[in-house]
């Protein structure tokens, strides 16, 4: 099965039952089906084929969904490229990904005369809305195609380069195939028992993989409906829950925290919720006792990567509630917590994440050394640091990268983060490890303030104190007003690390 083949085959059965409702407007499978095979045949006829790429750079609307899901019918490839980044990072991935056609939104058809110059493997672009001098419209890849020689994708061929958010360098090209992207799909399904009576709320970007998988393509291998949010807002979110009776929604702890706080969060009727699921960041305490105590719906949490397509483990709402957990490992997943020897640690030790299974990546794009370095023996190492319990719930303590050594002891960010996430001070902090000659590292402690709340570093540094162990609390405490963060809410420990790394410990 490949993505278009999964879209044509849900058409078939399921026909004029409604698939998308973007504002107010429903669109139903055949309608989504018909305009994804026109657009793929109108790009054939271009001479769009077999491996040729094709940049995304637009948010969430039915025009992205359409080359998602109907590129594998001609064999192409999609880039889901984030349009909130800066010009040099947009042309870095459209060169890496050796991308073909560009199709974008109107408010960056201004600079395309400029940036071709900088692209020059582009044939084609394509802009949503009216056509200009450097670009067709997009309305032209809707008309009814003409007769064209398809040559569909295999399971096993790439679906799309999907580009990590670079927190730890230049960005790198995920390779996901259509198998890699069916079988996480099925994977969700079956964790946490979707239907076609389901109606998935679609609120994070559609260039991630926790939307392209979560809420658009698990729904339609269930038979369900999606409710598309265009323009992200996050005072939207109850009100549109409560008016499309929504029954799943999947965000990040950022999210959360905002809807669950904002004014009369509580007066909102969100029954029709089966569960809420909460990935991409690490969720405290606070945050998951707001959200249940306000909303009242039972709250999951889920890990995975890009690397392995989307979801590696989830909880089930169905059982005892375990906050800080991230679940079990889903169906058909390995997933295994190794030492440094690559051997296998006792439940409850700390070790590195491993995961196997039909969802892995096929490698990083044009990097075989890599591609060696995250692929081995059948394991995908993630970086990621894990521990299991004693009944097999899969914790997550932090990434490798980010463990602080200090004298020989190793410490855990994310430990100390969860203590400072319980003040009530602290909206955000961000726990990095700066040099220091005589221990190696010393713990900062980077901490926005909820507004019109004061904190000193004395009375932070004095509540660590009192939950942690001395050699784990900070050294140093900085206030800033935001912290820097992906497109998906995570926070960017290399970039807070290298704007204090001129810290002087005495």
């Amino acid at each position: 099965m490949i993505i278009s083949g999964l879209l044509e085959q849900r058409a078939q059965e399921f026909g004029d039952r409604t698939f998308i409702q973007c504002e107010d407007e429903t669109y139903s499978y055949a309608q989504v089906q018909r305009d994804a095979g026109r657009v793929a045949a109108n790009l054939a006829a271009r001479g769009v084929g077999k491996g040729d790429k094709i940049v995304l750079l637009m948010g969430n609307c039915l025009e992205f969904l359409y080359v998602f899901l109907g590129a594998g019918s001609i064999g192409a490839v999609t880039v889901p490229v984030n349009p909130m980044l800066k010009p040099d990072e947009i042309a870095f991935i459209v060169n890496d990904s050796d991308a073909q056609t560009l199709i974008t939104i109107p408010e960056f058809a201004p600079l395309l005369p400029q940036v071709r110059s900088v692209l020059p493997a582009i044939q084609h672009v394509f802009v949503l809305g009216e056509a200009t001098e450097d670009a067709e419209s997009f309305l032209a890849l809707l008309a009814s195609p003409p007769n064209v020689l398809r040559n569909p994708a295999e399971p096993g061929d790439d679906a799309a380069l999907i580009y990590t958010s670079g927190t730890t360098g230049m960005p790198k090209g995920v390779v996901l195939t259509h198998r890699n992207y069916i079988w996480n799909a099925r994977m969700m399904v079956r964790a946490i028992d979707m239907t076609a009576a389901d109606r998935f709320f679609c609120i994070l970007p559609l260039f991630h993989v926790n939307a392209q998988v979560i809420t658009i393509l698990s729904p339609l291998l269930a038979g369900g409906d999606v409710v598309l949010m265009k323009k992200f807002a996050p005072f939207s979110i109850l009100p549109m829950i409560e008016k499309y009776r929504a029954t799943i929604l999947s965000a990040v702890p950022t999210i959360y925290n905002v809807i669950s706080r904002m004014p009369r969060a509580e007066t909102y009727d969100v029954s029709s919720i089966r569960f809420f699921v909460s990935g991409g960041a690490p969720l405290s305490e606070d945050t998951f006792n707001e959200v249940t105590r306000v909303l009242k719906r039972p709250f999951i949490s889920g890990y995975g990567l890009s690397e392995a397509t989307c979801g590696s483990a989830a909880g089930d709402y169905r059982d005892p509630v375990k906050w800080s957990s991230v679940g079990a490992p889903l169906r058909y997943t390995g997933v295994r917590i190794v030492g440094d020897d690559g051997a296998d640690v006792p439940y409850g030790d700390v070790g590195e994440i491993l995961i196997s299974g039909p969802a892995v990546m096929k490698g990083y794009y044009k990097n075989p050394e890599a591609t060696r370095e995250a692929l081995r023996g059948g394991w995908l190492y993630t970086g990621d640091l894990g521990r299991f319990d004693e009944d097999g719930y899969l914790y997550i303590v932090g990434r490798k990268k980010d463990m602080i050594i200090r004298g020989g002891q190793n410490i855990y960010p994310q430990q100390i983060e969860n203590v400072l996430a319980h003040l009530p001070e602290v909206e955000e902090c961000c726990v990095v490890g700066i040099e220091e000659a005589r221990w190696g590292q010393e713990v900062l402690a980077v901490v926005k303030l909820v507004e019109g709340k004061t904190a000193t570093e004395e009375a932070i540094v004095a509540y660590c104190r009192e939950h942690l162990a001395s050699y784990k609390c900070p050294k140093y405490v900085r206030f800033v007003e935001s912290l820097p963060k992906t497109a998906t809410g995570k926070i960017r420990k290399p970039v807070v690390a290298a704007q204090f790394a001129h810290i002087t410990v005495t």
